[in-house]
């Protein structure tokens, strides 16, 4: 093509398709292609952890990293799970309340508001969940799962329609082969 020489439509047509096409399928594939690669569970500090299909895993220094791909990401907040280690630290005792209050505060600062608590069974053993909605948009939520005799805390932040899959996550983790 020269300089100056027109493009033609069916050109311009067929780039825009193909661009709507990407941004219409993407979040499937990216899913679907992680899932092809690692199967339907992430290992994590020798656990194995549910990714349920539509997400995708990745590893971030000390944590795990759990997201769905939405279609059209610009006016809603991505659906994420983060695990992390507590690092309560040698011979320190959990204390519900203290962890409760701590929460509180912290998502107060963030702009978020408690709605309710739960306590859910994970790895055998309990989990204490405190949600929090938007303060102004009850319909983002923020949930923070500790799990104390595992070390390990679970977050999950993202529309409330989500908050079901990641409480299915929790009682769906396993310990990975050869896992103490």
């Amino acid at each position: 093509m020269k300089f100056g020489q027109k493009t033609n439509p069916i050109v311009y047509g067929a780039v825009i398709a193909a661009l709507v096409a990407a941004a219409v399928f993407l979040p499937d594939i990216v899913g679907f292609g992680w899932h092809l690669i690692h199967g339907k569970t992430a290992s994590y500090r020798g656990l194995d952890v549910p990714v349920p299909q539509g997400w995708f895993a990745a590893r971030h220094g000390e944590s795990l990293t759990i997201e769905r791909m939405l279609r059209i990401p610009l006016f809603h907040e991505i659906p994420t799970v983060v695990f992390l280690p507590m690092h309560m630290g040698k011979g320190a005792v959990f204390n519900r309340g203290m962890w409760s209050n701590v929460q509180i505060e912290i998502q107060n600062r963030r702009g978020y508001l408690l709605s309710g608590t739960r306590q859910v069974s994970a790895l055998g053993t309990d989990a204490y969940c405190w949600e929090f909605s938007k303060r102004g948009d009850p319909s983002r939520w923020w949930i923070t799962c500790l799990i104390p005799k595992e070390d390990l805390s679970a977050d999950f932040s993202g529309p409330r329609s989500f908050a079901p899959t990641f409480y299915s996550m929790l009682p769906a983790m396993r310990r990975g082969a050869g896992a103490n």
